[in-house]
């Protein structure tokens, strides 16, 4: 006998268990079809999304007092904490030049604040449809947002400062991302620094348990993933598909939690999966006693790459969790790690990488954050925050989860609380 779900996930992705959570607190009949839930980020900022799906679910507890953020370079070292003002900082590390760049970095949280604000009117994202579209055209102009603008390289705003703080700020931006700042749009860099400069961070597990209790315990389906077959296509649509236990299922929509799964789609037409940036996780082993009482536990490290490191406890050693983009090498990684740790000696290993795409699908580039592809095919959607939103970690998650219910959940009994 064929079940049938109103939505079918598949992968958990962070956006994907997130969006599950929702849907099934809204009343919807949801089929989650995963393997082992994505970790939460290291860096798990906050955002104005996170905060509404939080207190949608009952789990303000998650939340945790704002870590320090240190920016670490040859050339200079500065702290962004709440409890530490921002701009005696840069009056103290660039003299003259601090009050200009202060007053940049308020501009561009305003800048974050009014984007976020703007997108939780929305209903989060634009959808791929001409009535979203033109309503989004509508809030962009109440809330004085210029589209064009907002989506400029945000490097072309950079190169009105000298250099010690064209550095600083490249350092800073691209530390937020793991990206390029090259590749980095304004309107991105905006909602990254409004977040970064928000009170409050997110605990990561205590985030993730909260998800599952909230799928569980408003009944939500879960599934192993396990000799999954790929989906019925009936030409035009996704239809369902036959469970590793033998039984059948139908869905209304289908969500893909994670792109190595579109695989699974290949009866349709060739999936277009965006481009994206693939990240290198290297872990040093242990390095107690080795590191300056001044250094935090976040730190970004300035250079060329794209570099980061969170220092933890774990089992009973002090290791740094060091993030970059996929093609750093671990000599480039350990020299630009030099003004972190400057005496200590360790080893550095990597990390799974992740693996590539299928051949069933194909890359195509990024749009622009207000015309990011989510609809993959007539009921089928992107719900992997890696693959639209990577830059924006847990936050952009939440945005993208948000999306989704707001848009797939229209069809369900309830309506948010």
């Amino acid at each position: 006998m064929s079940k049938h779900y109103n939505i079918a996930i598949v992968g958990s992705s962070l956006a994907a268990q997130i969006a599950a959570a929702l849907l099934v607190k809204q009343g919807g009949r949801v089929l989650f079809l995963s393997e082992n839930a994505m970790q939460a980020p290291t860096w798990f900022h906050s955002s104005l999304f996170l905060e509404k799906i939080l207190g949608v679910l009952g789990g303000r507890s998650c939340f945790m007092a704002q870590r320090p953020i240190q920016i670490v370079s040859e050339h200079s070292r500065l702290t962004v904490s709440n409890d530490i003002s921002l701009e005696k900082e840069l009056q103290r590390e660039f003299g003259t030049s601090g009050p200009a760049i202060s007053d940049w970095l308020t501009g561009l949280q305003e800048q974050g604040q009014r984007l976020e604000e703007l997108f939780l009117e929305n209903g989060g994202l634009p959808w791929p449809s001409f009535k979203a579209k033109t309503r989004f055209k509508l809030l962009c102009v109440r809330y004085r947002v210029n589209q064009s603008v907002l989506e400029q390289p945000i490097a072309d705003q950079l190169s009105g400062f000298a250099d010690l703080p064209r550095a600083f700020l490249a350092d800073l931006l691209q530390g937020l991302a793991l990206t390029p700042v090259g590749n980095l749009s304004t309107a991105r860099a905006a909602i990254l620094w409004a977040q970064a400069q928000r009170p409050e961070n997110v605990m990561g597990a205590e985030f993730s348990k909260t998800l599952e209790k909230r799928f569980d315990q408003f009944q939500g389906t879960r599934a192993p993933l396990e000799n999954l077959k790929p989906f019925e296509f009936d030409g035009s649509r996704w239809t369902g598909g036959q469970l590793v236990s033998g039984g059948r299922f139908s869905a209304d929509n289908f969500l893909i939690g994670d792109r190595r799964l579109a695989r699974l789609f290949a009866a349709g037409e060739p999936l277009q999966v965006p481009s994206f940036p693939v990240r290198a996780a290297w872990q040093t082993d242990n390095l107690a006693g080795q590191l300056s009482r001044l250094l935090g536990t976040r730190v970004i490290c300035g250079g060329h790459l794209p570099l980061r490191m969170a220092i933890e406890q774990a089992d009973e050693q002090l290791r740094g969790l060091v993030h970059s983009t996929e093609d750093a090498t671990a000599d480039e990684i350990i020299r630009q790690l030099e003004p972190v740790l400057p005496f200590a000696e360790y080893r550095l290993d990597a990390l799974g990488r992740e693996q590539d795409l299928t051949p069933q699908v194909t890359r195509q580039e990024t749009k622009l954050l207000t015309g990011l592809p989510l609809r993959a095919g007539k009921n089928l959607y992107w719900a992997d925050n890696t693959v639209l939103l990577p830059e924006m970690d847990g936050a952009g998650a939440a945005l993208l989860a948000w999306t989704i219910l707001a848009n797939l959940g229209r069809e369900l009994k309830t309506g948010l609380n």
